[in-house]
């Protein structure tokens, strides 16, 4: 009886430590894009739309980005009462035309945390490469729950970034990619 404890045990601890080392190669985290200077108006500015066009080209077309294969996965937060607007997925949708996915909304920009436990835990991720986009609040917490230690705040002016997460060694690195895609975008990190 002892013995088949311990078999169950060992079986556990190895079958928990092989869903931790599922993390994708890289997660790429972006912000919904230009939004209406009123809160209300639940949908991309023009400017947005051109910007959620040029990411889907981009995105799709990036050697750098796409060493990794295709993504696996696209995700956006969930609109909620206090999150208006679908802007989020307004932004990954012409990609996901694109690459002929489906853009995945199970959580909303709140709940960071549980998709970070998905992106994680999930093999199917595992070597790979998720795209999500998310509030800009969220972010750095998304971030750090993905595993960054030293995590940069997101400027609620800033729509021109991606953040590029990978595991080398096992260990989570942050990278600020500029997207210099429309005019005006920044060439910087920063």
């Amino acid at each position: 009886m002892i013995a088949l404890r311990v078999f169950w045990l060992v079986l556990v601890c190895c079958l928990g430590l092989r869903t931790l080392d599922a993390a994708p190669a890289q997660v790429i985290l972006l912000r919904h894009a230009e939004k209406p200077l009123d809160p209300s108006d639940p949908h991309l500015t023009p400017q947005g739309e051109e910007r959620a066009r040029a990411l889907a080209s981009f995105l799709s077309t990036n050697q750098v980005l796409l060493s990794n294969g295709p993504p696996a996965a696209l995700f956006a937060a969930r609109p909620s009462r206090h999150e208006h607007g679908r802007r989020a997925y307004d932004t990954v949708a012409p990609l996901a035309e694109r690459l002929g996915m489906v853009v995945q909304v199970p959580y909303q920009a709140s709940d960071y945390a549980a998709l970070a436990s998905i992106l994680r835990n999930d093999p199917h991720y595992e070597g790979r490469t998720v795209i999500v986009c998310w509030i800009h609040t969220f972010l750095p917490d998304l971030a750090r729950e993905l595993g960054v230690k030293k995590v940069p705040k997101w400027k609620p002016t800033t729509f021109d970034r991606l953040w590029v997460i990978t595991y080398p060694k096992g260990r989570a690195k942050l990278a600020i990619l500029p997207q210099k895609l429309l005019p005006g975008d920044s060439c910087s990190d920063q």
